[in-house]
């Protein structure tokens, strides 16, 4: 192996971190500027695509502890965005819904993210783009593998599958 390689290699996944670190943090400033978290921004984002999904699958789909989710769902449905339906086959289980809302919170997500890549991605030509996605998406699947997700994620059958939009 050449050795510059693996200098490459170990600079490339640590400033993956790092930038990981840094694009939260960026997030949640953004996300403040709207009165919410991007923790939350997430929920709502994946509630817009999963209308009715359970809170131990969303937490599994976001790679989040349960716990964790059920705080930031307390918070959602204390500002009227997020509501708890018990399930018409299983009254254990509740099932979460946007309300009103929250589906016009969700509904300007898009038009966040697309700000926040503009702004973020502002003079870097698309073959650079496409380029660091295809790294990113091959390192992911190593890691979900590595993990024992081998489906891109820790992901029950109800949730959503966001790799899958991924790969088109």
């Amino acid at each position: 192996m050449n050795p510059m390689q693996g200098t490459a290699e170990r600079k490339l996944i640590t400033l993956v971190i790092e930038t990981s670190r840094h694009l939260q943090q960026f997030i949640d400033r953004k996300a403040q500027q709207r009165g919410l978290t991007g923790a939350q921004l997430r929920v709502l984002s994946r509630l817009r695509q999963c209308e009715g999904i359970n809170q131990a699958a969303l937490a599994a789909d976001l790679e989040m502890r349960p716990i964790s989710l059920g705080e930031l769902i307390d918070k959602l449905a204390g500002r009227d965005m997020v509501e708890r339906q018990r399930d018409i086959l299983d009254r254990r289980i509740n099932r979460l819904h946007l309300t009103r809302t929250g589906k016009h919170v969700a509904g300007g997500l898009d038009d966040f993210r697309e700000a926040v890549a503009r702004e973020l991605l502002d003079g870097i030509d698309e073959t650079a783009i496409n380029a660091t996605l295809a790294t990113l998406f091959k390192l992911k699947m190593r890691l979900s593998d590595e993990n024992g997700n081998k489906s891109g994620g820790s992901r029950s059958p109800r949730a959503c599958d966001t790799t899958a939009a991924l790969r088109r």
